[in-house]
């Protein structure tokens, strides 16, 4: 995501933090790794010290590295705020949305989300990258990503602010004929030993699938593993085994379907939007959420709570406050905020 107020030697400096290699920051930035190290070496010549110690595994800080993060992190925060405080969202200008997705939201919401949107702002350009929620996540945390909406769970150290959206909740999909068809609603304990069409191993979804069966006592027979819900969808209605899926995203042109409840308590999944964490939300962002309010009632509860949250200055104090003060320099106070008692 290109962020104008941020300087180079800043965007290069934290992307080579993030992946511990110049190699590797080179690719995340579309640069050459010869053009990162130079970036690199002039500012280790600026500021007379090394930043950075150098292996064959990558890179790591030096004590003086570590130091230089803590206020670069601050100076990153303020810029991201100054521009998302001032570039406004003007329905005539040319402007670039950068938006992220799984590939379930991606074929089954993204095309309705961006006609809705595309309505209103005919001349924003949205950028979509589909991804995992792993990478999506680190993304957002990056800066990345303005936004990005998925379906499913976020790690337990969230480097994100999230909203849920909406409740997902699964169902048994199976083919149309007997003995299924007969059936209205079955446990998923009768699951054990039938043919099952899954996701693909290596997926937050089958990981959270295959959790769910084990704790019922359901270990299907897994017949075939495909990347999206309406592959998995077709392969049931022809016969070839029965799915876990969420209601919302059954295609109702599909024919040859048969929809099972799932007895008990059925298994849930949330619609979530990210942002990076403590950054309010872009503007355009922004806009794009309030076009799914009408779809999805919670967007109202965040708007609100995104208007009640502290101010950029407020947050900014907040920074300054963790940051060591030097000797015989006065701590550094935001124009407005009160002074420390």
């Amino acid at each position: 995501m290109s962020h104008p107020l941020i300087p180079p030697w800043m965007q290069i400096f934290l992307a080579v933090v993030e992946h511990g290699s110049f190699n590797r920051a080179a690719e995340a930035l579309l640069l050459s790794q010869p053009a990162v190290s130079h970036h690199m070496r002039r500012l280790e010549t600026w500021l007379g010290t090394p930043l950075f110690e150098r292996s064959p595994q990558g890179v790591r800080l030096t004590p003086a590295g570590e130091n230089l993060l803590r206020y670069v992190r601050v100076a990153h925060w303020v810029l991201l705020a100054a521009e998302s405080s001032l570039m406004e969202v003007d329905r005539q200008a040319r402007q670039v949305l950068t938006l992220g997705v799984t590939p379930t939201v991606s074929t089954h919401c993204l095309p309705s989300w961006l006609a809705d949107f595309h309505r209103h702002y005919p001349r924003v350009h949205i950028r979509v990258h589909t991804a995992t929620t792993p990478n999506l996540v680190r993304q957002v945390a990056h800066n990345g990503l303005a936004l990005a909406i998925i379906e499913g769970e976020l790690p337990e150290e969230r480097e994100v602010d999230f909203w849920v959206l909406e409740r997902l909740e699964f169902v048994i999909v199976t083919p149309g004929r007997p003995p299924w068809s007969e059936r209205r609603r079955l446990p998923l304990r009768a699951l054990d030993g039938q043919p099952l069409v899954t996701r693909a191993p290596g997926t937050s979804t089958r990981a959270w699938l295959d959790d769910i069966l084990d704790r019922h006592g359901a270990r299907p027979r897994i017949v075939a593993e495909l990347d999206s819900p309406d592959a998995i969808q077709q392969a049931v209605a022809r016969g070839l085994g029965v799915a876990l899926l969420p209601r919302c995203m059954l295609n109702p042109g599909q024919h040859g379907l048969h929809v099972l409840e799932v007895a008990g308590k059925p298994p849930v999944r949330y619609l979530k939007a990210l942002w990076p964490k403590d950054l309010p939300l872009q503007p355009l962002a922004r806009a794009f959420l309030e076009i799914l309010r009408e779809r999805y009632p919670a967007v109202e509860d965040l708007l609100q709570q995104v208007r009640r949250t502290e101010t950029h200055l407020e947050r900014l104090q907040r920074l300054l406050d963790t940051l060591p003060r030097a000797e015989g320099v006065p701590a550094a106070r935001v124009v407005g905020s009160p002074p420390a008692a």
